[in-house]
């Protein structure tokens, strides 16, 4: 047993001598056989543009319609309504002691809208319908002016062509709208058909809008019917046309965004530690989408304005190329800003916007953009 200890005791002070005779150790660790160089770029930013032309142009010949909806019926029918665009004929409401209709041949149920609807001569009421045949072969040539949209690029890192320039891939995306509109007088031939209602000796009204059955009530509560009765159908019915560019105006406007992606390659210069010059160039793919509307306003002298008009969608895509130059400022070794100018082609975009009694189109030119881009780089 004796011998177990001291054999205990020589291990244990053998340890302890080696412990003491050993120097402390630190581990030394290379942070760089950890860094991993970003090859990737991602460009966050904006680019705003001009260049961009639109012209609006009419066919040869009849270009649009703008029919009258309104329902006059046969001259000679009776018990019918007739609508027109400054008022109405409708049923007469009016009924003997023993609640039958009256039939006089007139009614006490009809409205008026202009003063100028009362004939001197005839003694009558005019009622009005309007149309036109609109000629419009003109272009009209329209710049929407500045468009500010956004862009995304990513970029990956090729290599280095000798020390101060490095290359790279890359391929991006940016987003501008379009919106552009003009309003003109065009050339039209206006019908206008006349109904003419008897009021048989009446006085005509001096207050419009007309509107009968029309009473008036007295201070004590007494209740007189002071309702002008008209002919139940026209005594007559005239139709007549003037040709001119005054009575018809015209309102065009295409809106819509056209995406642009683009690839290629790109060269950066290194200026100093913080300043650098990228310049790019390569292919170009445009989609564009639009909304061609057009409306046309009719003024006629007894009534509100006749309004019609029509809207059509479109899309297509369009080819081309673009170059940018931009200056770059690193004040990180993963983030910075930068500032450019591009120029890009694209073709020209057209839409035809054909519809019943309607045949235009409209010319959207990208074959000319120019602009400025900025935004920032992140580096991963």
């Amino acid at each position: 047993m004796k011998q177990l200890y001291c054999l205990v005791f020589l291990a244990l002070a053998s340890i302890c001598a080696a412990q003491s005779n050993g120097e402390d150790t630190i581990p030394i660790f290379n942070l760089d056989d950890f860094y991993v160089e970003p090859k990737m770029t991602l460009t966050v930013g904006f680019r705003g543009l001009t260049g961009p032309k639109v012209a609006f142009s009419g066919s040869t010949g009849v270009t649009s319609l703008i029919a009258s909806t309104q329902g006059q019926g046969d001259v000679n029918a009776t018990g019918i309504i007739r609508d027109y665009h400054d008022g109405y004929v409708a049923i007469d409401q009016r009924v003997d002691a023993d609640g039958n209709a009256l039939t006089d041949g007139k009614t006490n149920t009809w409205a008026m809208l202009d003063l100028r609807q009362a004939t001197e001569v005839d003694g009558a009421i005019a009622m009005h319908t309007y149309s036109a045949q609109v000629y419009d072969n003109k272009t009209r040539n329209k710049d929407p002016g500045n468009s500010y949209g956004t862009e995304l690029v990513v970029a990956r890192d090729m290599g280095k062509i000798g020390d101060r320039i490095e290359w790279k891939i890359f391929a991006g995306m940016s987003i501008n709208n379009v919106n552009a509109s003009t309003r003109d007088f065009v050339t039209a031939t206006v019908t206008t058909l006349t109904d003419l209602y008897l009021l048989n000796g009446q006085t005509a009204p001096t207050a419009v809008p007309y509107i009968a059955p029309s009473t008036l009530v007295a201070e004590d509560g007494t209740v007189t019917d002071t309702s002008l009765l008209l002919g139940q159908k026209p005594d007559s019915r005239s139709t007549s046309t003037v040709t001119n560019d005054v009575s018809v105006a015209s309102f065009w406007r295409l809106k819509g965004t056209y995406l642009t992606f683009r690839a290629g390659p790109s060269l950066t210069f290194k200026l100093s530690e913080r300043f650098r010059i990228t310049v790019s160039a390569g292919p170009a793919l445009v989609y564009v989408g639009t909304n061609y509307a057009i409306e046309q306003t009719l003024f006629t002298p007894t009534s509100d304005a006749v309004v019609t008009g029509w809207a059509e969608n479109d899309d297509d895509v369009q080819t081309g190329y673009y170059g940018d130059a931009n200056l770059e400022y690193v004040f990180t070794d993963r983030a910075g800003l930068y500032l450019g100018a591009f120029y890009q082609t694209s073709g020209e975009y057209s839409q035809d916007l054909t519809k019943v009694g309607a045949n235009y189109s409209t010319r959207l030119d990208l074959s000319s953009l120019q602009g400025l881009r900025g935004g920032v780089n992140f580096k991963f």
